[in-house]
């Protein structure tokens, strides 16, 4: 279940890796994360509900989905991904539900991806970020990502500009 608009349901927030067993519920995330936020994101709602179950089970399978839940409800979800580069993985599919934002979700998300690129021997995460997306790129900043300089058009809309951000991940003994 997804949380709807409303109160923030009761229990304190857990992050959860999804398995591929749990494909229906990253696909319940991200169209509730589609019809929310369209403009965030590189596909539309309507891609999306046309994808089959083979299609969520390899989206699963092929990244790490971390969902937030609280309450037994699905807040938030983030997926982390393989890069061109071996060293290096991606954020991308950020949402938090309305209710939840600015309440700490994000960073536990944020911070999943982080902890499964270090465990994965990475030495950086990547991301993209929309110009217009202020609040997004400042909690990209307070996470300790940067700008890399390059930038290219939003996918689907080339009028939108977006932002690569980059974190080093290296621990450091």
């Amino acid at each position: 279940m997804v949380q709807k608009a409303g109160r923030p349901p009761p229990g304190t927030p857990a992050v959860t890796r999804l398995g591929e067993e749990d494909w229906r519920i990253w696909r319940e995330v991200r169209l509730a994360a589609l019809a929310d936020t369209p403009a965030s994101f590189a596909t539309t709602l309507e891609e999306e509900q046309a994808t089959h179950e083979d299609g969520w089970r390899t989206m699963v399978r092929d990244a790490a989905i971390f969902v937030v839940t609280a309450g037994g409800t699905a807040v938030g979800a983030v997926a982390g991904f393989y890069r061109a580069s071996a060293q290096e993985r991606g954020l991308g599919a950020m949402w938090v539900a309305p209710q939840w934002r600015g309440r700490g979700v994000a960073a536990l998300l944020a911070t999943a991806v982080i902890s499964w690129a270090r465990s994965e021997g990475a030495s950086t995460v990547g991301l993209w970020v929309s110009g217009d997306n202020a609040r997004a790129r400042r909690f990209y900043e307070n996470q300790g990502f940067r700008p890399t300089g390059r930038r290219r058009p939003f996918p689907g809309d080339p009028s939108r500009i977006i932002t690569e951000m980059s974190l080093s991940v290296i621990c450091d003994l």
